[in-house]
């Protein structure tokens, strides 16, 4: 071995070194590279080793960093418009009191539920609908009930009464039941609290048309159904004068509009043309040809 390692040496070095210096150079050099080829242990792996033999697990691993908190997207609840919520507060704007109706006593007295569940009985302004025991008053209560029972109304309220009602006119969408009730013919204008005109020119109306009570023979005002009830008279004067009053405003040519209302009540022709032209009573003309009381005017 010796020979090749010396001419290696003294060919690059170009040196002519002795023998012994070249046989321990040569020894240091063969002991280096037996170090190096020497075999590693097989039970020793290295880093790579170690991650190529291991399986790959399926599932990725956990480490010791802290979960990540998800939060949930806020749902914000759509609002309702601008414009519905003007409108909503100004058709409550108009009225003092919103309540539910939920009990219909007669033609004009009813108990509705605030929003607070407060009870009030109402007793309706400016109007007297016939008692529940006088003619046309189971009518008057019915027809009320099918307006606004079971519904959200308006009040405008007038005051409290002596009974301790709230005294108010009632509306619902827009349209007011007091009036609404006179007009068809289930109710009087209440001549003792009334303020407001066109209580009375409605109640004119539904006497030239012989709508509701008016279709009735000689209906009493109530204020004098309850004051013969009681005692204190024994005929209604009120609604003598009441038609009394009325009478110029319902005939146009002067001549007085009593409260006849069927052809059984006329005595004769002329009396029918009256009632029909001048009192407006059309009922006497079912077939509308301008003669009434065929029985007394062919």
């Amino acid at each position: 071995m010796l020979p090749p390692v010396y001419q290696f040496i003294t060919k690059k070095t170009q040196l002519k070194l002795q023998q012994p210096t070249v046989a321990t150079i040569g020894l240091i050099i063969s002991f280096v590279a037996i170090g190096n080829s020497a075999p590693t242990n097989p039970n020793q792996q290295t880093p790579q080793s170690l991650v190529s033999s291991q399986p790959i697990p399926s599932q990725p691993v956990q480490t010791n960093q802290p979960k990540q908190t998800v939060i949930a997207p806020v749902v914000v609840p759509v609002q309702q418009s601008t414009k519905t919520q003007e409108q909503s507060t100004a058709i409550q704007s108009n009225y003092d009191v919103n309540c539910k109706v939920v009990g219909v006593s007669d033609g004009d007295t009813f108990t509705c539920l605030t929003n607070d569940k407060q009870q009030l009985k109402i007793r309706m302004n400016q109007i007297d609908a016939p008692e529940k025991n006088q003619d046309f008053g189971q009518a008057s209560k019915k027809a009320l009930s099918a307006m606004i029972f079971g519904k959200v109304v308006g009040l405008k309220i007038n005051g409290i009464d002596k009974y301790g009602r709230t005294i108010a006119e009632a509306f619902y969408n827009g349209k007011n039941i007091n009036k609404a009730m006179v007009a068809g013919g289930y109710a009087w204008a209440y001549r003792e609290y009334m303020t407001d005109n066109e209580y009375a020119s409605l109640e004119t109306t539904a006497r030239s048309n012989t709508t509701g009570l008016w279709s009735q023979p000689n209906p009493t005002y109530p204020s004098d159904f309850r004051r013969m009830g009681r005692g204190q008279t024994t005929a209604p004067t009120q609604t003598q004068e009441i038609a009394t009053t009325i009478a110029p405003t319902v005939s146009d040519s002067g001549a007085s509009c009593g409260s006849k209302r069927y052809c059984k009540q006329m005595a004769t022709c002329a009396e029918a043309r009256h009632y029909l032209n001048d009192c407006g009573v059309s009922r006497l003309d079912r077939d509308g040809d301008g003669v009434p009381c065929e029985s007394l005017c062919n």
